[in-house]
């Protein structure tokens, strides 16, 4: 009959109920779910992209790198030459010149807090060179040296280092004693796991060492004071009692071409006011060019293109320049 209600059976509305008991407590698992790690689901660490040119010997390609007490928050991005911009738009121009290969990266986070989180960038530049070039070009002031492996320093709130062609970054959401111990595990686990192709730089030996101030050498892989045939020249800072004096060299492919550069630079630097002052060197063919109120010293010693940069007392630049040049000279030096 019209407008009369159903009437339903007490088992009917139990079971009624009992399904909108099982939907509620479904609903509430899902939502702790979301707040709980199953690594499971999400494994701990990140794989890196195959090197160029294949694995190393015995390498394994799905190695993983763990983060302590870390879960991840996004999937691994992986960037080539082609559109590394997207990523680090404004820096991506100093990797490309400095030889970069490939960029795997990943963010992640506290399980019980996804406001905690940090990010690991690994660039693999092919060469330790190279990736001491971007390490080296963009470190940052009032930085903390550590002892996990020869070029590796910390900020209040990141990590960055060299180990073989890799250069890493990891920074951190805040500064934080966990994120930074996760951080600083994660380095560890990654210098002792991954094979990398050569761990020294043989240049870095050629400054001479007294009054080095070995924290100051960098690699500039292009356009090295402004001259654009002056590429992967190493600089470092020398104290005196004047000031600082800065030492650069650079191995070339051979002795003309270490000559040929010379020559070019010392020009450049002519054509932009510079002018040729009297060496008083022992070495005759050490080049001393006054521009600007400094001094430039250029000269080259078999396959190495070397010299002082923009010194401001002629005489600390003079004992510099030739105790360089007597270094590059040495029998055991590498040419």
């Amino acid at each position: 009959m019209a407008g009369q209600k159903k009437s339903y059976s007490r088992t009917e509305t139990f079971i009624g109920a009992a399904v909108i008991l099982l939907l509620v407590i479904t609903g509430m698992l899902i939502f702790l779910k979301q707040f709980r790690y199953d690594p499971s689901i999400f494994p701990s660490g990140m794989t890196l992209a195959v090197p160029e040119g294949g694995p190393l010997q015995g390498e394994k390609t799905d190695k993983t790198i763990s983060f302590k007490n870390m879960a991840p928050m996004t999937p691994p991005e992986i960037f080539n030459s082609e559109n590394l911009s997207e990523k680090i738009n404004g820096k991506a121009e100093l990797y490309l010149t400095a030889g970069f290969k490939s960029l795997t990266c990943q963010r992640f986070s506290s399980p019980g807090n996804t406001g905690l989180w940090l990010e690991v960038f690994v660039y693999d530049m092919g060469s330790i060179e190279n990736a001491f070039a971007v390490y080296s070009v963009q470190k940052r002031e009032g930085s903390t040296p550590l002892q996990l492996t020869g070029f590796i320093y910390k900020t209040e709130n990141a990590v960055f280092f060299v180990h073989g062609n890799y250069y890493v970054e990891i920074t951190s959401s805040e500064v934080s004693d966990s994120l930074m111990d996760s951080m600083l595990s994660f380095s560890g686990d990654f210098i002792k796991t991954r094979n990398v192709r050569g761990k020294t730089i043989p240049e870095l030996a050629l400054f001479p060492p007294n009054n080095l101030d070995s924290n100051s050498i960098i690699l500039f892989p292009s356009n090295a004071f402004g001259f654009d045939k002056l590429n992967m020249v190493f600089a470092a800072d020398y104290k005196t009692e004047k000031g600082k004096i800065k030492a650069f060299l650079s191995r070339r492919k051979n002795e003309n071409e270490a000559k040929e550069i010379a020559k070019s630079y010392s020009d450049f630097l002519i054509s932009l006011g510079g002018k040729h002052i009297k060496s008083g060197q022992n070495q005759d063919n050490i080049e001393i060019i006054e521009i600007m109120d400094t001094y430039e010293f250029i000269f080259s010693n078999g396959s190495f293109l070397a010299g002082i940069h923009s010194a401001e007392d002629l005489n600390e630049a003079k004992k510099a320049a030739s105790a360089l040049y007597k270094k590059l000279g040495d029998k055991t030096v590498g040419r």
